[in-house]
This record gives C-alpha cells, structure tokens and sequence, in this order.
C-alpha cells in the first residue's frame, strides 16, 4: 500500500514539475521575442509594486495606531476633567419685575 501511494505521488509531483518547466520555456521564448525596453519596463514596475505595497501597508498601519492612540488620550482627558469639575445644579435666575404703575 505504501510503495502504490508513493508512486502516485511521485508521478503528480513529476506531472507538476513538467507543467512548470513548459511554463517556464514559454515564458522564456516569449521574453526573447520581446523588445529589450518593454521587458526592462515590466521589470521595473513589477520592482516598483514590490516596494510600495509594503510601504503602503506600513503607512496605514502606522495611521491606524496613531488614531486608536489619540482616542485613547483624548477618552482619558474628557474622564479627567469630568472628575476634576464637580457636578453643580443648573442656577436658575429669576428676574422680578417692580411694580412702577404709578396712579
């Protein structure tokens, strides 16, 4: 049983490694019927994409830690100030009027 499992498995694997050499032997015959300067240009942007995703992740993350802190801070000075003013009733003022009907 094991020696049949192995075999199977020896055969996917080697199926797998032909379809990427194919692969590969097409992507290469392809590359050398290409212009110099287009290739030179995808290699280019395929290197641009690889150091700006990370810097981009980077940024937001660094964006995101920085609000959740100053939530934080601001969250903390609201409940110190709540705590340093003491709760006093509304005053009400109450204006009379005098009497200065003279007859």
């Amino acid at each position: 049983m094991k020696s049949s499992t192995r075999q199977y498995l020896y055969s996917v694997f080697r199926q797998v490694a032909q379809e990427f050499r194919q692969i590969g032997q097409k992507v290469g015959e392809r590359l050398l019927r290409t212009p110099l300067p287009k290739v030179l240009m995808v290699c280019v942007g395929i290197a641009l994409l690889i150091a700006i995703i990370p810097l981009i992740i980077t940024l937001f993350i660094v964006f995101v830690l920085l609000k959740l802190l100053l939530a934080v801070v601001l969250m903390s000075m609201g409940q110190n100030q709540a705590r340093a003013k003491p709760k006093s009733r509304p005053v009400h003022t109450v204006y009379v009027e005098q009497n200065t009907d003279r007859q």
